[in-house]
C-alpha cells in the first residue's frame, strides 16, 4: 500500500508544481468552513481521486475540498489535503505539499493510519510511512534523541494571543518563532528534529490538514496532542476540526506546557 500511495503523492505533487504561475489557478471557486477553494486545489483533488480510483484498491475519500465522498463498497478511507499551504503556493513561497493518509474502513484511531505520504511541491522530498516506520525519499527515518533547534512553529490569532503568550512563557530558554504556512510540513520539521515545538491554537485546523503528518510523527514515537497533553483522536468519517494541537519530540516540554 505504501508504494502505491507514495506514487500517487509524487505524481500529484508534480502535477500541482506544473500549475504554478499558470493563469487562473488562483481563482476562488468556492468556500468551505471559513476557507476558500481555488482552481488549483480542486484540480489537485480531482487528479488524486483519479489516481487512487485506478490504483487497484477500493477507496472512499475524506478531502478538504469535497468533504465526504463515500462509495457503497470500499476497504479503505483516504484522508486528503490536495494542497496544504495553498496561500504559499499562490504567492510563490516554496512551502506547500500534497498530504494523503490511508485508514482501514472501520478504523477509529486517528493515529493508526496504515500508510500515507506528504509530498513537497517545490522540493523533491517525499515523506511517507507504513504501520511501523517513517521514510524520507525511501530512506528510513530515525528519531533524533537530542534536538538542538530552538525554533517554535506557532499559529495563533488575535483571539488566542493571550493563550499564545502563556505558552511562550513556559518554554525555558531562548527560542525563535516562525509561522511557515503548511501544517503538515511544519509538523515534519518537528519530528525530524529541525524544530523544537509546533502548536496551533486558532481552532481552525482540520483532520485533513494533519492526518498524514500526525501519523508520520507517530511512527517515530511522537504523538500529536491537544492543549491538555492528551493524545489526539478525531473522526476520519468526514472533515472535522481538531481543535488546539501541540507537537514536540520533548515529552518534558509537552508535560510542562499542558500543566
Amino acid at each position: 500500500m505504501r508504494e502505491t500511495i507514495v506514487k500517487v503523492g509524487i505524481e500529484a505533487s508534480k502535477y500541482v508544481r506544473e500549475m504554478w504561475e499558470k493563469k487562473g489557478v488562483d481563482k476562488v471557486i468556492g468556500y468551505h468552513d471559513q476557507d476558500t477553494t481555488r482552481v488549483v486545489d480542486k484540480l489537485s483533488e480531482e487528479y488524486i481521486f483519479d489516481l487512487l480510483e485506478h490504483s487497484g484498491f477500493s477507496f472512499s475519500f475524506v478531502s478538504e475540498e469535497s468533504g465526504r465522498v463515500f462509495k457503497g463498497n470500499y476497504d479503505y478511507v483516504v484522508v486528503i489535503d490536495p494542497l496544504d499551504g495553498s496561500s504559499n503556493f499562490i504567492s510563490g513561497i516554496p512551502w506547500s505539499s500534497v498530504s494523503i493518509a490511508v485508514f482501514r474502513k472501520d478504523e477509529k484511531d486517528f493515529l493508526n493510519s496504515i500508510s500515507g505520504v506528504i509530498a513537497e511541491i517545490f522540493r523533491d522530498r517525499i515523506y511517507s510511512y507504513d504501520e511501523k516506520s517513517s521514510y524520507l525519499n525511501e530512506k528510513l527515518v530515525e528519531r533524533k534523541e537530542e534536538v538542538k533547534s530552538r525554533i517554535v512553529l506557532a499559529y495563533y490569532d488575535k483571539e488566542s494571543m493571550d493563550d499564545a503568550t502563556k505558552i511562550f512563557s513556559k518554554i525555558k530558554g531562548g527560542f525563535k518563532i516562525r509561522t511557515l504556512g503548511s501544517a503538515s510540513l511544519d509538523m515534519v520539521l518537528v519530528c525530524t528534529g529541525k524544530a523544537l515545538f509546533y502548536f496551533d491554537i486558532k481552532g481552525k485546523l482540520r483532520n485533513v490538514d494533519i492526518a498524514a503528518s500526525s501519523n508520520f510523527c507517530s511512527r517515530l514515537g511522537i504523538d500529536t496532542v491537544d492543549i491538555k497533553g492528551k493524545r489526539l483522536n478525531v473522526s476520519i468519517s468526514d472533515v472535522e476540526k481538531v481543535g488546539n494541537v501541540m507537537l514536540s519530540s520533548d515529552p518534558a516540554l509537552i508535560s510542562q506546557l499542558s500543566s
